[in-house]
């Protein structure tokens, strides 16, 4: 009898473990979908960053970069390229830290981590490169919307205590790539195609013709 009310309190004990288990993880997940990365840039307003961007340097050498969403806006994802350099990131927002974290590795053997923040208008990115033998190197970049499609980088040093120089080591602008949209490739496509079919529609004219000889 003892063991069987013994058994029973601990089913019963385990019921409202099992219960506040299940409230926790349903009060974390309506946590997380507020702490969104998407929701944030929203309301800072810095959508506009999203897409690929391109620009070109004082020597002529090409850079594209693009932010693209993945993971339901959890994560932005970066990639980087210009001659023999070529980087892949993600930015992503911690809770815990209250804070919005890049981090990503080159083709060189480098990788680095970094902090977003908002001054203003402008989207600053804080980062620290490490490269394949070890060397740190420190910067800011400055990222403003000019229009639409135009965007600023502006480079800078970073000090000791963090904070950026006085002015940009280099600035770089930046112009949005337009994007083919699936409506426009169907239809080249479909132009393929019918004329493919009107080609074949004329040489079946042609041979009926000859039989018909």
């Amino acid at each position: 009898m003892n063991q069987a009310k013994t058994t029973k309190a601990r089913m019963s004990c385990a019921g409202v473990v099992a219960a506040l288990a299940a409230g926790l993880v349903v009060f974390t997940s309506g946590a997380m979908a507020q702490n969104k990365l998407g929701d944030l840039v929203t309301e800072g307003g810095f959508d506009w960053i999203i897409g690929a961007w391109t620009a070109t340097t004082g020597e002529g050498d090409k850079i594209d970069v693009t932010y693209k969403w993945e993971l339901d806006k959890h994560m932005l994802s970066v990639h980087l390229k210009w001659p023999n350099y070529e980087y892949r990131g993600m930015i992503f927002y911690v809770p815990a830290e209250d804070k919005i974290t890049q981090v990503g590795v080159d083709n060189r053997g480098g990788n680095g981590k970094g902090l977003w923040d908002a001054d203003g208008s402008k989207a600053v990115h804080k980062y620290e490169h490490t490269d394949a033998e070890g060397q740190t190197n420190k910067m800011g970049m400055v990222h403003s919307r000019v229009n639409d499609d135009t965007m600023k980088v502006e480079v800078y040093e970073i000090s000791g205590d963090g904070t950026l120089g006085q002015s940009p080591a280099m600035t770089t602008e930046y112009k949005r790539q337009k994007e083919q949209t699936p409506q426009k490739a169907q239809g080249k496509a479909g132009e393929a195609m019918k004329s493919i079919a009107e080609q074949e529609a004329e040489t079946m004219k042609i041979a009926e013709s000859k039989v018909l000889r």
